[in-house]
């Protein structure tokens, strides 16, 4: 790569990008995060907060005690995320301390779903709770058709008004359950198999069901009765693919998945994770409309990946890159980057947007929102700022070019990272300055680097993603991206 040293006078302006955290839940010592948001007809978004599941009874003891049975509240905001109501959820007994997961909108209101979970036992039981659209309680009911329940998720309201939940047995076999009830909790149809896991679902058109098996990687339809799988309708993404939680249903019968791929390099013969946007065709064929591959070959972590849409010409998917074990457990520091990438179903890309490189970082949802952008909840951890291993949450407002809309959160505070549209790392960094970056419309970037005077000090073309700044000296920076010149992002740098 050649470098261009030149020495001319510039006034440098950074960009800095305001976001705020969601609303905590105050003094309580613990570490909560939101579960479940989803956005309102009318722009408003409703979202489930709630602590980190506490085994240890004396500590959920003390939790309860000091906020007065609650673990789970429901809170509603509007598009600024100013607080127009809550309602906290109440344990009665710490056996059965109640834990929200799932928000359903209905008419007139909205259904909570969750678990309960007494400390020292793997055994669940689920809850329904109905509010009505003033956040008024009109009934809770807490229910269990097996008395070894390990985990339930993804709950339907059904063509029938039925709620249908899938789940898993506590046992070696993995076996699973789908079950219809009423809101009541009454079990009306149940269907038991070794699935491997299976946790997503959805009711197609004809009032089928279709599965889709975690640890297979397979799909499978339910017949409308209940009698069995059809197995003339079996679809296989191969043990490689590991999917997102939410596969769609598109109008054509295709289903659009996004997930990670692991594959074997061909030269250094290591496993390698590659995010994929994929749809399955009625056929059973699939098409990949859209792959990426993180920089330096490094993978990506199998276990944060969402994706959401709100037309096909706007399809949102994240991804979190590895180097951090969990969010729920962090331990030493460690860095990565989240990923953002807004596709069409033709697999054209329209933008890509990252954040990272100066704390861990994990897409925790993503939502489609109606005007075409996307929210992206995520949580973000760095041992010198949390000094309780309590990272902190933050919603992300989006808009459909890509563009961070403010306010985004509830706090009036200045956000500790900024969205890219190039992500400039290392930061500090010695010799070699490396560049991730996507989007249809980048043709020729061109980065240039000043000191802390204004002097322009290099520029260099960055289509091969790094860039050799071993001629600096130790000190602060600032650079500039621009690609036809349009100046595209600013931004800080440090040389060691």
């Amino acid at each position: 790569m050649k470098n261009f040293f030149i020495i001319s006078f510039y006034l440098f302006s950074s960009i800095h990008l305001v976001a705020q955290n969601f609303i905590p839940l105050e003094n309580s010592g613990y570490q909560d995060y939101v579960k479940d948001i989803q956005e309102l007809a009318n722009g408003n978004f409703i979202y489930l907060q709630t602590y980190l599941e506490e085994n240890d009874e004396e500590k959920l003891q003390n939790l309860l005690i000091a906020k007065d049975s609650i673990f789970s509240t429901v809170k509603l905001v509007n598009k600024n995320f100013q607080l127009l109501a809550e309602y906290p959820i109440k344990t009665v007994d710490i056996t059965e301390t109640i834990s929200g997961v799932d928000i359903l909108p209905i008419e007139n209101g909205f259904l909570i779903f969750g678990f309960t979970f007494p400390p020292f036992s793997s055994y669940k039981k689920m809850f329904l709770l109905e509010l009505d659209e003033d956040f008024n309680e009109v009934r809770i009911n807490i229910f269990a058709h097996s008395p070894n329940i390990f985990l339930a998720s993804n709950p339907i309201i059904n063509y029938d008004n039925n709620f249908v939940i899938i789940g898993t047995y506590n046992n070696i076999s993995g076996q699973t359950f789908l079950a219809e009830f009423d809101f009541g909790g009454n079990l009306l149809n149940i269907l038991e198999a070794s699935l491997g896991f299976t946790n997503d679902f959805i009711q197609l058109p004809n009032s089928s069901y279709r599965l889709f098996f975690r640890i297979s990687s397979k799909t499978n339809q339910l017949a409308a009765d209940w009698s069995g799988f059809s197995e003339d309708l079996y679809h296989d993404l191969g043990l490689s693919f590991s999917a997102n939680n939410n596969p769609r249903l598109l109008e054509d019968g295709r289903w659009l998945f996004s997930g990670i791929n692991r594959i074997i390099d061909s030269v250094s013969l290591e496993e390698i994770n590659i995010s994929q946007a994929l749809t399955i065709n009625p056929d059973s064929t699939i098409n990949i409309l859209y792959q990426n591959r993180s920089p330096d070959n490094v993978s990506m972590s199998r276990g944060f990946y969402t994706l959401d849409m709100i037309d096909t010409s706007c399809i949102y998917f994240s991804n979190a890159y590895v180097g951090c074990p969990s969010f729920l457990h962090l331990g030493d520091s460690c860095f990565n980057y989240v990923s953002i990438h807004n596709i069409q179903l033709n697999g054209l890309e329209n933008w890509t947007q990252y954040l990272g490189f100066d704390a861990a970082y994990f897409p925790i949802k993503i939502l489609a929102t109606q005007d075409g952008g996307v929210l992206l909840l995520v949580y973000r951890y760095n041992e010198v700022e949390n000094m309780n291993d309590e990272g902190d949450m933050y919603f992300i407002k989006l808009d459909k070019e890509g563009n961070v809309n403010s306010p985004v959160g509830t706090e009036d505070e200045e956000s500790p990272f900024t969205v890219q549209q190039f992500l400039v790392y290392p930061n500090p960094a010695r010799d070699l300055l490396r560049y991730t970056f996507g989007g249809r419309n980048i043709s020729s970037p061109i980065i240039k680097i000043f000191d802390s005077a204004g002097s322009l000090l290099l520029i260099d073309e960055i289509l091969d993603k790094e860039t050799d700044i071993s001629p600096l000296v130790p000190g602060y920076y600032f650079y500039e991206i621009s690609d036809k010149n349009k100046r595209l992002q600013t931004g800080n740098l440090v040389k060691e």
